[in-house]
């Protein structure tokens, strides 16, 4: 049987039940109740027994909506027996009621109540988030707008026809995910072989794991490279033949140290940072105030005001110099001489690759 927990169980047997007006067979609840979708028919047929006896307990009014002795008894629950009433509130005066009565009671009360264009935001924010390749997070966003729309038709839970996810092309294994959050949580070394693609060569790393992060459409692995003596990121996609330290699986092998901030290190970095290369300071000059320039500005720290100049701490240099190209002309760097003349190099390359034949 599925190790969801009992309360989740609940919501979602609930949720299922209340978008059916005709009600559900235990067979189709097992493909709406994630609790039910595993195990053997009999232990899940116990399960679902238990969870409507003890809701049935706490007044939630589960139905069988099919004559009794059905092969395939079908389950439902009644709106206007499942809602409560509004309540009274009896002073000194008398007793108040709200000016509008409605049947289905708290649905009926503003701050509880989504707006067709919210709710389908908020569809699409979870079709979103279950297409970056986390099979926790998916079901995770899954629960949660289940819970939200509860008392709604089943309808109102479908993302947008015309909006369309496009996942990463290089996206990360579920099974990759999935055996780097175990480590996570329990802290255990992890092994794996690594294509570095500044290096352009593969080798196998051992490291800590000490937080995974969705950046730029990506997942990265942020962890602890021993041989390095310092924290490293690396690419969740580029991660094969991954090995979870398989001794003393109960004790962990290392502590994230408190000073590790993963929501600082996992703001979208440059290209041009990442990388083992030794940092160099590069000096641009900006020559226009356009919103391009300014977002580019933004990405180094300015040295000089007034005349435009910025310092970027580069690691990897043809990324660098290739967005530097892609300005058109209004930024080109001016300090070390070596960048200068392989800017002008890449630039005199591109004018001949484009010109007139």
């Amino acid at each position: 049987m599925s190790q969801t927990p009992k309360l989740q169980r609940w919501i979602d047997l609930v949720a299922a039940l209340l978008e059916r007006r005709y009600g559900l067979t235990l067979a189709e609840l097992r493909e709406r109740v994630p609790g039910y979708a595993r195990g053997r028919p009999a232990s899940v047929r116990r399960t679902f027994e238990r969870d409507k006896d003890e809701l049935r307990r706490l007044g939630v009014p589960i139905t069988v909506l099919t004559p009794d002795g059905a092969a395939d008894a079908r389950y439902g629950i009644a709106a206007d027996r499942f809602y409560l009433p509004y309540l009274a509130l009896a002073t000194h005066r008398g007793t108040r009621r709200p000016r509008r009565i409605d049947r289905y009671g708290y649905r009926a009360l503003e701050e509880c109540a989504f707006s067709a264009d919210e709710l389908h935001l908020l569809a699409d924010a979870a079709a979103r988030v279950a297409a970056l390749g986390d099979p926790v997070l998916a079901a995770d966003a899954r629960q949660g707008l289940a819970k939200l729309a509860i008392d709604l038709p089943a309808d109102a839970l479908d993302a947008t026809p015309r909006v369309r996810v496009v996942p990463p092309r290089a996206r990360a294994r579920e099974e990759v995910l999935t055996a780097l959050g175990d480590a996570l949580r329990r802290r255990k070394q992890v092994s794996f072989t690594y294509y570095g693609i500044e290096r352009d060569e593969t080798e196998r790393r051992t490291v800590l794991p000490y937080g995974l992060a969705f950046t730029a459409g990506h997942w990265y692995l942020h962890a602890q490279d021993p041989a390095r003596g310092a924290v490293r990121v690396f690419r969740v996609s580029r991660i094969e033949d991954l090995s979870v330290n398989p001794t003393a699986p109960g004790t962990q092998d290392f502590e994230i140290p408190a000073a590790f901030a993963l929501a600082d290190r996992a703001l979208p970095v440059p290209p041009w940072q990442l990388g083992d290369d030794p940092p160099v300071e590069v000096l641009v000059s900006f020559t226009a105030a356009t919103g391009v320039v300014r977002a580019a500005r933004r990405l180094g720290t300015v040295v000089r005001n007034g005349d435009g100049t910025v310092r970027f701490t580069v690691r990897r240099r043809e990324p660098f110099l290739r967005w530097l190209l892609g300005l058109a002309g209004d930024a080109a760097p001016i300090s070390p001489p070596d960048i200068v003349r392989e800017f002008r190099a890449l630039l005199q390359r591109t004018l001949a690759a484009t010109a007139p034949r």
